[in-house]
């Protein structure tokens, strides 16, 4: 087997293109070595063949010589020759001027087809390339599309997430505060009851009173939490297990769920005064599929302030009854049951 052969000005104009040699030999092989046009045409159909790249074989040929022939055919054969040359020599002449001109002619003719051939063959690879850099340009700006809309949505998540961990470091902030301010006055309240009893108990035994300004025992009362707060938290819980329960084989309805209730508290908390985040619409149909038909969804809302409207159709939070302190905490109830994977399957 051996590469077979092909024309050499055709596959030098390939290597010039840009073409590899072993795939410019393959093209004008399987193309008949017949024009440039038809050569890249074959590259372009064949580019992914798997075997593109492995230069085509042929079997080599085999000349068989036969032995000499006898003399007298050889000379009978000469003689005929010189007899017809004898014959029709100016024949032979004008024959022999006219195919030398019109192999010139096909020359040139050839020539000129082979230029127009390489200009249009060169425009459609240009094409072609034109159309390969403007498909890429789209998938790569389709890509850059959808990785800003990536990241728009985590900046949108993130920034809610935060706004709710800034309310809750101050409501804790405040009640901190406001707790150090009830033990203070309690404690002076038990002074002034400690110094009154004293003073009374010298009185009745006419001993002399003592100076105001003595230093008298604090006795610190025990803080106590207010029950109402730890129900509503517990409430809050019980809605958000309920609604994972009951969807525990989709796991990401549950968490689309929990997105939007905490997107809904996170944008009352930060503009409590923008009507549009306290007004939702029963038959919305993105709130209807998301949060409205799955148990547990529109009870949360309630707890945190919502009441539904039966006439209009609507869930509506009052501008008074905002509560941010309970808001927060329903915040941080949504936020934690996201944060947590066994949230609500390990509870009876």
């Amino acid at each position: 087997m051996a590469v077979p052969q092909v024309d050499k000005k055709m596959l030098g104009e390939l290597e010039v293109m840009g073409f590899p040699t072993v795939r410019s030999i393959r093209a004008l092989h399987f193309s008949g070595n017949s024009n440039l046009e038809s050569a890249v045409n074959w590259l372009l159909e064949h580019e992914s063949d798997p075997d593109i790249d492995q230069p085509p074989l042929v079997p080599r040929e085999i000349r068989i010589e036969c032995g000499d022939t006898s003399n007298e055919a050889r000379n009978a054969i000469q003689g005929m020759r010189d007899t017809m040359q004898e014959q029709k020599p100016e024949e032979k002449t004008e024959t022999g001027r006219q195919h030398e001109t019109s192999q010139l002619e096909r020359e040139q003719n050839a020539d000129v087809q082979e230029e127009e051939d390489r200009k249009r063959i060169l425009e459609l690879y240009k094409q072609k390339r034109d159309e390969e850099g403007r498909a890429r340009g789209q998938i790569r700006n389709q890509l850059q599309d959808d990785q800003r809309e990536r990241i728009r949505a985590a900046k949108d998540l993130m920034e809610a997430k935060r706004t709710l961990e800034e309310n809750q470091r101050k409501r804790m902030m405040e009640s901190r505060i406001a707790d150090k301010e009830e033990e203070k006055r309690a404690r002076e309240r038990i002074r002034q009851r400690i110094a009154d009893d004293r003073a009374e108990r010298r009185r009745s035994l006419g001993l002399p009173q003592e100076n105001p300004e003595a230093s008298v025992g604090v006795i610190t009362p025990t803080k106590v939490k207010t029950v109402e707060r730890v129900v509503r938290s517990e409430q809050l819980r019980d809605c958000l297990r309920t609604l994972k329960k009951n969807h525990k084989d989709d796991s990401a309805r549950v968490t689309r769920a929990y997105q939007i209730l905490l997107k809904i508290v996170a944008n009352i908390a930060r503009k409590p005064a923008e009507e549009r985040f306290r007004r939702i619409r029963l038959s919305n149909p993105i709130f209807k599929d998301r949060v409205g038909n799955l148990q547990g969804g529109i009870e949360f809302l309630e707890l945190c302030g919502f009441q539904r409207l039966s006439a209009s159709g609507y869930l509506v939070m009052p501008r008074d009854k905002v509560d941010m302190a309970l808001l927060n905490a329903a915040g941080v109830e949504v936020a934690s049951a996201m944060e947590n994977p066994y949230f609500g399957l390990l509870s009876k």
